[in-house]
């Protein structure tokens, strides 16, 4: 190529057929500059062209050729006037657009000291219908910003799932709804997007501070003015609810695809090339953002955890309770910690975008990786308050993994070297998976054979296993038969704050043992969905004691088995019984 240039400076030379103006075709999704046509960069995203009405920045052709109202390297800019819409078209901006932007940043202003009188009720152990309400309007929340991560990758979605993950980017503060292009540099929205949570917790203690500062002239009644632990607890549930937006915000700036020509270029602003000047206020910032938001509030979260258990036996205060129930208030006591496992989920869902941008199907299958790690222990666990929340964030994995795989042939890769990669990725991770799987069930087999052969060789251990197991059970019956004794008003008091599960709990224990242990028919409907294991014992023929030489008879085993137990005697499980 510069050869060619100092070839044709030549006056002589202007005629020559290789030194007239004619460029190579460039694919569709692909751009070059017509100053140096082979340094080719790659646009946004690629675009079936089977797709009716589909939008294509880089349209293809003739070096620097953009789709209408396009411009900039690799069509990457809107011109002067108009705005990028989040289709990727360009939209004449209209008056008024200022106050578009005003009205939601009155409505934020709004909004979050309000969500303080409403999020921060009476701290119960029972789940209310308006807490239950609350929770699950936060995992419809959820819902929407697990599934605006699927519209960040670049998939060729038809209507109308394009169109709904295009709407679902509001929940991920996208600018673009707000026309934040007709007023402000990418880069300037950019740094307003990471520096929104920070001035929201700013604007709360100012609020805290107006509404202290009010109660004391009186012209504020006592029951509105904002406590510390309560706006603490609001910022928690604020950060929890919109923590994917967050975590999405931050790591935009990190979000580079490649290019043929060698370079890297921001996925949500492909003229910004990763690593030049442009690049560099979008890293700070970024860098900023995860320090602060995701860093910062995961160690804080961790650190609540670790410090809960400990002041609950003590006996937390009222503030502790306050100030710290955005993290156990949606969890069953014994998963209060839960609310970690929560946050690692959604951050781990917001990385599939920057994993590799330009291929996929690598976020296609770390999304599906990660939700059905996270449904199998969600269904194993069972941490939230009630069936119905359980039930719901189900719901919400499950969900995800369907429309993960229903979105594999959706997803065009023209680069043949990213394919044959991707396919040698795949098959191993499927080698890796069975092989897994495999191991799992015969590590089971031989465990279980090996359990059995240890009993077969010593039966005598294996009875004494037993009977220090039953005595155990035994003994914290007893303690249980003891709680008894205990006055009313205290038993009344722990029947109250028993929460949801722990009561479904109770009432099943109730259940077995009434079926189990009393002689007269259940009634229980609770009881009578479970077989009677009692009914299905059968006397053996004889039971010998090894070493002892004695031996009883099937006469005297019923004999004694009817023989009422002395009072203080222990009442000991028969371990020769049939299981089901």
């Amino acid at each position: 190529q510069q050869c060619l240039r100092v070839f044709c400076r030549g006056e002589d030379r202007a005629d020559d057929p290789r030194c007239k103006p004619t460029f190579p075709e460039l694919q569709l999704g692909y751009w070059s500059d017509p100053m140096d046509p082979l340094d080719v960069y790659k646009c946004q995203a690629l675009i079936d062209t089977t797709v009716d009405g589909a939008f294509f920045s880089c349209p293809g052709g003739r070096p620097g050729t953009c789709a209408a109202g396009r411009t900039g390297l690799a069509c990457g800019e809107c011109g002067d006037g108009t705005y990028m819409h989040v289709d990727g078209t360009c939209i004449e901006c209209e008056g008024g657009v200022e106050g578009l932007a005003i009205a939601a940043i009155m409505v934020l202003l709004v909004a979050v000291p309000g969500m303080y009188y409403f999020i921060n009720g009476k701290v119960s152990a029972q789940t209310s219908t308006l807490m239950a309400t609350g929770i699950a309007m936060g995992s419809l929340l959820t819902l929407t910003q697990h599934f605006s991560v699927m519209g960040q990758m670049m998939i060729n979605w038809e209507e109308p799932m394009k169109s709904i993950w295009g709407f679902l980017g509001i929940f991920m503060f996208d600018p673009k709804f707000l026309a934040s292009g007709c007023v402000f540099s990418d880069a300037a929205t950019f740094m307003g997007r990471i520096m929104l949570p920070g001035f929201l917790v700013a604007w709360m203690v100012v609020v805290a501070l107006g509404t202290k500062a009010a109660g004391k002239t009186g012209v504020l009644r006592p029951g509105w003015v904002m406590i510390w632990p309560k706006v603490q607890n609001t910022l928690g549930q604020v950060f929890q609810a919109f923590y994917i937006a967050i975590a999405m915000s931050c790591i935009l700036a990190f979000q580079c695809y490649s290019s043929p020509n060698g370079t890297q270029s921001l996925a949500q602003h492909p003229y910004v090339l990763c690593g030049s000047g442009d690049h560099t206020p979008f890293v700070v910032f970024g860098i900023v953002g995860i320090s602060l938001y995701l860093v910062g509030f995961g160690v804080f979260y961790i650190w609540a955890c670790t410090f809960l258990p400990q002041q609950s036996q003590q006996g937390m205060g009222l503030i502790s309770v306050q100030a710290y129930r955005f993290i156990f208030y949606r969890f069953r006591p014994e998963y209060y910690f839960w609310g970690s496992v929560f946050l690692f989920r959604n951050l781990l869902l917001t990385l599939a975008s920057v994993l590799d941008p330009a291929n996929p199907y690598t976020g296609v299958v770390y999304l599906g990786l990660v939700a059905v790690c996270f449904l199998i222990a969600q269904c194993v666990c069972w941490p939230w308050r009630t069936t119905m929340l359980n039930a719901l964030d189900t719901t919400i994995l499950a969900t995800m993994v369907v429309v993960v795989f229903c979105s594999v042939p959706f997803i065009e890769v023209r680069d043949k070297v990213a394919v044959d990669n991707t396919k040698e990725n795949l098959v191993t991770l499927m080698v890796v998976v069975f092989c897994g799987a495999s191991m799992t069930v015969v590590g089971a087999i031989v465990g279980n054979i090996v359990l059995k052969v240890k009993e077969l060789k010593n039966p005598v251990a294996h009875q004494k296993a037993i009977a220090k197991e039953n005595r155990e059970l035994l003994a914290a019956w007893s303690e249980l038969m003891r709680c008894s004794a205990i006055e009313r008003p205290k038993q009344d008091e722990f029947v109250r704050n028993l929460g949801a599960f722990d009561r479904a709990m109770v009432h099943k224990m109730a259940g077995i043992i009434h079926q189990e242990l009393s002689r007269s028919a259940s009634t229980s409907k609770r009881s009578s969905r479970r077989i009677a294991m009692q009914k299905l014992q059968v006397a053996p023929a004889e039971v010998s004691t090894t070493g002892t030489g004695a031996e009883v008879s099937p006469e005297t085993a019923s004999t004694q088995s009817k023989r009422p137990t002395p009072p203080g005697e222990a009442w000991v499980l028969a371990p020769d019984t049939v299981e089901l």
